[in-house]
């Protein structure tokens, strides 16, 4: 917010003697000697694009001025090898849609009422690397019991193709790779890290059957009876007199579950061999 912006040149140059200087000197004095003409024209250039981008499409925020402007190539940037492509893709997950909808925060309703909010620290993962998860709970219109979360895979077949309902395919197909349970009474943040086991498939889309990656989260909440927001206590009323009024936790409480399955992207290791004029053609990924 408070750019530091030099208005004059501070290149030094030194006047080389031209009977001691070599071929390579003087050419590398020429090159120092010469001024970038294009320094101005990218700047001129850049401002436009920060004019014309908010008409384009305003929810992908200021353009920074080491990025690429669009509408240029730039060769030394394009990733060269499958690590820089999987960098580039996991350092662009977090960019928010061209409907402004966000990818890792998620919000969570019920009956139009609030619930809670999954917050990711990234939607984009490696194999083997930890991935962070938030339940916030604060400021829910209905409150939550109790909390299971999930990490698992199921893999999806092309309807042309399958011999089984999607919902059969699931139930066959579906592994948890970590689980975790936990009381929500009284909470306000829950967090869950599971590590994405190494050993096991990344994310991979063909035209008949597909692997995909997500985060499953189960929420016990009250049971709602139409519109009203209405559910009973946590503790019931044991015995009163005159020295006061006894409270037990309540035995048996009307609940219900509903689930939700946050979407994420796992991408495979780096076979560690890969390079120019190696055929990667049967080597995990």
């Amino acid at each position: 917010m408070s750019p530091y912006i030099i208005l004059r040149d501070q290149a030094r140059t030194t006047t080389v003697d031209p009977s001691e200087k070599s071929p390579s000197l003087a050419k590398k004095s020429t090159t120092r000697g010469k001024p970038d003409t294009n320094t101005f024209e990218d700047f001129l250039s850049y401002v436009d694009n920060l004019l014309d981008r908010p008409r384009q499409n305003s929810s992908m925020g200021l353009l920074s001025p080491t990025d690429t402007i669009p509408g240029r190539s730039s060769i030394a940037d394009e990733p060269q090898t499958m690590k820089e492509l999987i960098d580039m893709a996991i350092l662009r997950s977090n960019l928010t849609g061209a409907a402004n909808q966000s990818a890792n925060r998620f919000e969570i309703a019920r009956s139009g009422r609030r619930v809670a909010v999954i917050m990711l620290a990234r939607p984009a993962y490696r194999l083997g690397e930890t991935m962070s998860a938030v339940i916030d709970l604060t400021g829910s219109h209905i409150p939550c019991y109790s909390v299971h979360i999930s990490l698992e895979t199921s893999e999806k077949v092309d309807p042309a193709i399958a011999l089984r309902s999607n919902a059969s395919i699931y139930r066959v197909t579906k592994k948890a790779h970590a689980s975790f349970s936990e009381n929500a009474l009284f909470a306000q943040r829950l967090t869950f890290s599971p590590t994405i086991p190494p050993n096991a498939t990344p994310e991979f889309i063909t035209s008949g059957v597909s692997l995909e990656w997500k985060l499953r989260v189960e929420f016990i909440t009250p049971r709602l009876v139409g519109e009203e927001a209405a559910w009973d206590d946590l503790l019931e009323e044991i015995s009163s007199d005159d020295r006061g009024v006894i409270l037990a936790a309540a035995q048996r409480l009307p609940a219900e579950s509903f689930e939700v399955a946050v979407p994420i992207r796992v991408y495979g290791a780096v076979s560690g061999v890969e390079g120019p004029g190696v055929d990667l053609e049967g080597l995990p990924v």
